[in-house]
């Protein structure tokens, strides 16, 4: 008895699970409060800020 072709898996179809994935991913992203996440951009912009004082004061002092 002659068995049938199997099919080649189309790899540009969705594999079962990533769209799962994706969606829970999405749901936590989107659950996130505004608020949280101002607060931790505005502590990264300080922390950024500070770094580059530090940076610049060192390079007066070497220049003076």
């Amino acid at each position: 008895m002659p068995q049938k072709p199997t099919r080649p898996v189309n790899p540009a179809k969705n594999v079962t699970g990533d769209f799962g994935q994706f969606t829970n991913f999405m749901k936590r992203l989107v659950a996130v409060p505004h608020s949280e996440i101002k607060a931790k951009l505005d502590a990264e912009k300080q922390a950024r800020k500070q770094r580059t004082r530090r940076v610049s004061s060192r390079v007066s002092r070497a220049k003076g």
